[in-house]
């Protein structure tokens, strides 16, 4: 809707646009939402009048078509910074399937469980909290490894092809570490649990955070979330061995890390580079390391 007194601009607040064919643009805008608006007529005057009573409206309108009609980056560079290298996701979840081989699935009687394995009472009264990492690490049997190892690394490796793979595995250890604590923490009774599951659904929740916080409206944090607890639903949620708690905290966990980190890297720029990625990933090796020695050790 066009003002009948298009020369007379008394009265009137400007809402400047950048060139003409946005002045277009945003004048159709207006007219159909029915905003009476003055559309400027001199070639250097891109500009649209608008009643006082009636601007906050109108800027309101435009700013929706704007958000709305944002180009959208492509999938990679979403998130992504430049000069990563692709993620050795491959050459780690090999060592997970070495690391069983060693182990051997859940057994009673195997010192690697006895003393690396999620016990309530061992962390809680004992103070045992290497075992919130060490668990990470085991597995009760093949199809629980396979179904890590396959699931997990393609989860993993487009997390670590965001975030980096020092920044990305860092969170993935994180997010599985709090997930085990808030569930022995909230669990009644004694409690044991191993595998890496609860770091997975960690990074599924990192990359449901990290777009969250991208698409900032409504209508994309549910669609994020709603995608996230789906996925947990599918496949975090079946046979006699899953741990559900430990699934879920893991998740929730992500979800709120992702969100932070994606913040973090608009406050930042970025996301570190290659040598702090490279500190990152050796100080989360050197802390498994760790923790197995002191699992080991211990009496």
């Amino acid at each position: 809707m066009i003002l009948a007194e298009q020369k007379n601009r008394e009265g009137l607040a400007a809402i400047p646009a950048p060139d003409a064919a946005t002045l277009r643009l945003w004048s159709l805008v207006l007219s159909a939402v029915a905003i009476p608006h003055v559309v400027g007529e001199a070639p250097d005057d891109y500009a649209i009048w608008v009643a006082p009573a009636t601007i906050h409206a109108a800027q309101h309108q435009i700013f929706l078509y704007e958000e709305e009609n944002r180009p959208q980056p492509d999938v990679q560079e979403r998130y992504q910074d430049k000069g990563y290298f692709n993620p050795p996701t491959l050459l780690i979840m090999g060592l997970f399937v070495l690391f069983f081989l060693e182990t051997g699935p859940w057994q009673d009687h195997s010192l690697w469980f006895a003393r690396g394995a999620v016990n309530r009472e061992a962390i809680l009264s004992g103070h045992q909290w290497w075992r919130l990492v060490t668990a990470l690490t085991l597995h009760a049997d093949v199809v629980h490894l396979t179904g890590n190892v396959v699931l997990g690394g393609v989860i993993i490796h487009l997390l670590c092809k965001v975030l980096g793979t020092g920044l990305g595995w860092a969170l993935i250890v994180m997010t599985g570490v709090s997930g085990n604590l808030l569930n022995v923490v909230l669990h009644r009774g004694q409690h044991l649990s191993v595998g890496f599951s609860t770091a997975v659904f960690g990074a599924v929740g990192l990359l449901c955070g990290l777009e969250m916080v991208r698409r900032r409206r409504w209508q994309g944090v549910l669609l994020a979330l709603g995608a996230g607890l789906g996925l947990l639903a599918m496949l975090g949620t079946g046979g006699e061995r899953v741990d559900l708690g430990a699934h879920f905290w893991g998740f929730v966990v992500g979800v709120a890390m992702g969100g932070v980190t994606s913040f973090g890297r608009q406050w930042a720029g970025g996301y570190p580079g290659f040598w702090l990625q490279a500190a990152l990933f050796w100080s989360v090796l050197a802390l498994v390391w760790q923790a197995w020695r002191h699992g080991l050790g211990f009496g």
